[in-house]
């Protein structure tokens, strides 16, 4: 059997950043989400970009010249992507500021920058979707953890580049992930 199916190619047309406060509970599958999960808004052109760094030792034993074993010692996942929307939530993840450390007078919102932050671990939801296709990624114990530079021009929109790296919870995985994709599984 082969897999040439035009019906099986999947783009990335369009989808969805969305964030929760660490301990939140997921939707199931797929869902709809209800509070407190937040939508970030309108993302790059660019997307949302899935890394997979894998470190690993490889077993070569004397008798041989190749490895006969390979482990893998850490595996991280991150997910970049670049903020357009200004929001609140887009806000307090790029400056690493929790609503507690931030004051509103007249309309004008104000916070400090630059000094040591706590530990700042929130629960993301990723959806990719193509027509009535989608696929789901649930980071239940997540943060950013590195940010890009700020462009301040008139013909560019100010981004906030953004690396969510992945955690492992108390269940021993860090993403968890559901494709509604008009494939099945084998048969057993």
């Amino acid at each position: 059997m082969t897999n040439y199916d035009n019906a099986l190619v999947r783009l990335g047309v369009t989808g969805a950043l969305r964030v929760a406060p660490f301990g939140s509970t997921a939707p199931i599958g797929m869902a709809a989400y209800a509070a407190p999960w937040v939508d970030t808004g309108y993302i790059s052109d660019e997307g949302i970009t899935e890394n997979r760094e894998t470190d690993t030792t490889p077993f070569t034993p004397w008798q041989a010249n190749g490895p006969v074993r390979v482990a893998t010692t850490s595996e991280i996942i991150t997910f970049e992507t670049v903020l357009w929307s200004t929001s609140f939530d887009t806000i307090s993840l790029y400056f690493k500021t929790l609503r507690a450390a931030m004051t509103e007078t007249a309309g004008v919102v104000e916070f400090v920058d630059g000094d040591i932050k706590p530990q700042d671990r929130r629960a993301f939801g990723i959806d990719v979707i193509d027509g009535v296709y989608a696929r789901r990624a649930i980071v239940p114990n997540g943060e950013v953890t590195e940010r890009q530079g700020l462009t301040y021009k008139k013909d560019e929109l100010i981004g906030m580049g953004i690396t969510i790296t992945a955690y492992p919870g108390a269940e021993g995985w860090s993403v968890k992930r559901f494709f509604k994709e008009g494939w099945a599984l084998p048969t057993p």
